[in-house]
């Protein structure tokens, strides 16, 4: 019965924040606009699109920040893999899955080296993410003309659009990454890392190794949720100044929401999930009230800042609520002696 309880909770936990999301911007909608948050298949595609573009992104992040490393070069690595691995696959007609496949090699390779440098040089993770931002930024710009990467009408690469295919990716995603967070090697001395470096060391573990295997993974990661933007809007134009930076600020919410939600879940892969939906269901129902993207930066920015503050603090209220219990406790133990 106890573990029933359990599951049902973790259930309840996992969808409670997207659902409640679908909710209240279904009934804002409505009544504004009147017009449904998912209203046709259109918005469901578009939904999938973004969605899994957030997802993969906020994983990646996932990857190092909970070790304590802010890497913010992943999204100079995603348009490193995806312009150059989707040019390569595109020149050799390899079509949408090749262009996938060559943007998630392109992409690793890119994490492969700042994870190196990092170990070797030793340098604060988000001044090294900085100087690799640059560098990968001006070999993006510089290459293929300064056009960065076409999809728009190019043979073969529309199964990167389509539903069925992008909810396959997405499950492969989720499944792999679980199986390497949960139930792998690598995710074992992950945790082991996570929890202490220094045991982890003096027990044996490689910290290094496994330093550079998170750096790969979220490199593959940021190439995936490339592939996917890069379908939906058409095309990748390359930017420089440190512009690719926002993509890593826009997947910070997704992925702390997500790890919250996965307290509930017991599973970070499926809470970043459920934290990415709950993101996207809030960003297509301000859009369907007209409302200019500017303005849709600020509230999540708000959100985001009033959930950190709520996350920060949480321990304050489960402490006073425990003292409350106490205090009630002891009342009642003042009164039964009284009565003796």
């Amino acid at each position: 019965m106890k573990k029933n309880n359990l599951k049902f909770k973790q259930i309840v936990g996992t969808i409670a924040v997207p659902i409640a999301v679908w909710l209240i911007m279904e009934t804002v909608d409505l009544s504004v606009s009147g017009v449904h948050l998912i209203g046709n298949m259109v918005d469901i595609k578009n939904l999938l699109r973004a969605l899994i573009t957030s997802f993969c992104f906020a994983l990646a992040i996932n990857s190092n920040l909970t070790l304590g490393r802010m890497d913010l070069s992943l999204g100079s690595q995603m348009y490193l893999g995806v312009i150059f691995g989707g040019n390569i696959a595109l020149s050799m007609n390899l079509g949408g899955i090749g262009v996938l496949i060559f943007s998630i090699v392109f992409g690793a390779l890119g994490g492969f080296l700042v994870g190196v440098l990092f170990v070797k040089l030793r340098i604060l993770p988000m001044v090294l993410g900085l100087g690799m931002t640059l560098i990968y930024e001006t070999l993006s710009f510089s290459s293929y003309n300064q056009q960065g990467l076409m999809l728009f009408g190019k043979p073969n690469v529309g199964v990167l659009s389509n539903v069925g295919f992008i909810a396959v990716i997405a499950v492969i995603v989720g499944v792999a990454v679980t199986y390497l967070f949960q139930y792998s090697i690598f995710g074992y001395r992950r945790r082991a890392i996570r929890g202490s470096q220094r045991l982890a060391s003096d027990s044996g573990i490689n910290i290094y190794r496994n330093c550079v295997k998170c750096y790969i993974l979220a490199g593959g990661l940021a190439g995936i949720a490339g592939v996917f933007s890069t379908a939906y809007l058409g095309t990748l134009v390359p930017v420089i100044g440190m512009s690719s930076n926002s993509s890593v600020f826009v997947n910070i919410f997704p992925m702390v929401l997500g790890m919250w939600i996965g307290s509930y879940a017991r599973n970070p892969v499926v809470g970043v999930f459920a934290g990415a939906l709950s993101l996207q269901f809030l960003t297509i129902g301000l859009s369907k009230l007209g409302m200019d993207p500017a303005y849709q930066t600020i509230i999540r920015y708000l959100l985001w800042l009033v959930f950190s503050v709520y996350n920060l603090n949480a321990w304050r209220f489960e402490y006073a609520k425990k003292r409350k219990l106490r205090q009630e406790e002891a009342r009642k133990m003042r009164f039964a002696l009284a009565q003796q």
